[in-house]
């Protein structure tokens, strides 16, 4: 392949890939402003601070972002040469499949080269900043967040919950509390009712909690103690919010890559259990944006494949292929947080089954053979939609 049509197919890849991640990017903002603004409902938030905290969540929502957009981009891409019959002219005139791996890699291996700086260097400082902002502006939104029958997260390391509150005079009725900060002991506070102090010489939040029963238990469930009271102090110390201490303290999404390392050999944490979660962490850091690179060699054999009438076929099986390595990566996770599974066994098993798949559909497409998945999946898709509408009709019916 020379470099003009090198290029050229490049930039048949990269218009859309650009288009899906800003797509996506505006997507996954909407759904994170919705939960700012119900966060931050009532306080006095200018219009500048919350755009700061839009921009400290796009590393975090990029690191998700990219494999999508580098598989739909990619196939987008492939489906418009296949539409125009210029993949057909081009193999038609000598150039082997195999030869448009080079340009797709070019692309894949940029989507992967931004994702895994980002996931490395950037986002463990802009997850820190984005709490401790969040947690600034939380001050004055206290009051505010304090909503009737809804968990609130606002804590780290604390569930509260309200059956009624009074936000003027921060009096609560009907308290749940769990306390999760010490990871030795969990400690659960059900109560009658309760008020918050807000100690401004101390900076130090207490919650007055009256009439109710704490339980507290060992992570080892070995002892468990139940004690009922008249009163009870809740307090920490609006620094605790920041959380700026050591590492242990931080969450693992705020450490940097060797600082997950040093945790997850650590003699206490193997002792504990807790190294698989920060290697867990570890690995996820390095096999999401390894996931642009595998997800990307899956497009080109399927977007061969497709003509103009099935394009939207084509991106369906595209997205599905996605939500089926998502699947494989949230059962990963499962098994790992179970214990039943390494965690680099559970992280990097989804990218090896979809290179193993990408490989054969390369196969495939080299020897120019039909795909018999691919030759049913468009009269699937044809009755699902018949039976849809034939559904529609029914209901609506008089």
């Amino acid at each position: 392949m020379g470099p003009i049509l090198y290029r050229y197919v490049i930039m048949e890849q990269l218009i859309p890939l650009g288009v899906c991640i800003f797509g996506l990017i505006v997507i996954f903002v909407t759904g994170r402003m919705m939960q700012l603004v119900q966060i931050l409902i009532g306080s006095n938030v200018k219009l500048i601070d919350f755009l700061e905290l839009i921009l400290l969540t796009l590393p975090m929502l990029m690191l998700f972002a990219l494999p999508m957009a580098t598989l739909i981009g990619i196939l987008m891409g492939f489906l418009r040469l296949t539409s125009d019959n210029e993949l057909m002219v081009m193999r038609s005139s000598g150039i082997k499949f195999s030869q448009f791996l080079s340009p797709v890699l070019s692309v894949a291996l940029l989507a992967t080269s931004l994702s895994l700086i980002s996931a490395i260097h950037i986002m463990p400082l802009t997850n820190t900043l984005f709490r401790i902002k969040l947690n600034s502006l939380g001050r004055a939104a206290l009051p505010a967040i304090l909503r009737e029958r809804t968990f609130i997260n606002f804590i780290p390391g604390m569930t509260l919950f309200f059956q009624s509150v009074e936000p003027t005079q921060l009096s609560l009725q009907g308290v749940y509390v769990q306390d999760e900060r010490d990871q030795r002991v969990q400690s659960t506070i059900v109560a009658e009712s309760g008020r918050i102090i807000y100690q401004e010489e101390r900076d130090l939040l207490v919650i007055k909690i009256t009439n109710g029963i704490v339980t507290r238990i060992q992570e080892d469930f070995k002892n468990a103690q139940t004690v009922s009271f008249q009163e009870y102090d809740l307090s920490f110390g609006m620094e605790e919010l920041s959380n700026r201490g050591p590492v242990k303290h931080r969450h693992r999404s705020e450490m940097t890559f060797w600082e997950l390392w040093e945790e997850s050999r650590r003699p206490e944490n193997l002792a504990s259990g807790e190294a698989a979660w920060f290697e867990m962490q570890l690995h996820q850091i390095v096999a999401i944006p390894f996931a642009c690179m595998v997800l990307g060699l899956l497009a080109p054999p399927l977007g061969s494949r497709f003509r103009q009438a099935n394009r939207i076929v084509a991106v369906l099986v595209g997205i599905s292929l996605f939500l089926g390595y998502y699947v494989l990566l949230s059962a990963g996770k499962g098994l790992i947080k179970s214990g039943l599974l390494a965690p680099s066994v559970g992280m990097w098993t989804p990218n090896l089954v979809t290179l193993a798949l990408a490989l054969a559909l390369w196969v495939e497409a080299q020897r120019e053979r039909p795909l018999g998945i691919l030759s049913w999946f468009p009269r699937v898709y044809q009755r699902i939609i018949q039976k849809c509408f034939a559904l529609f009709t029914r209901n609506s019916a008089p």
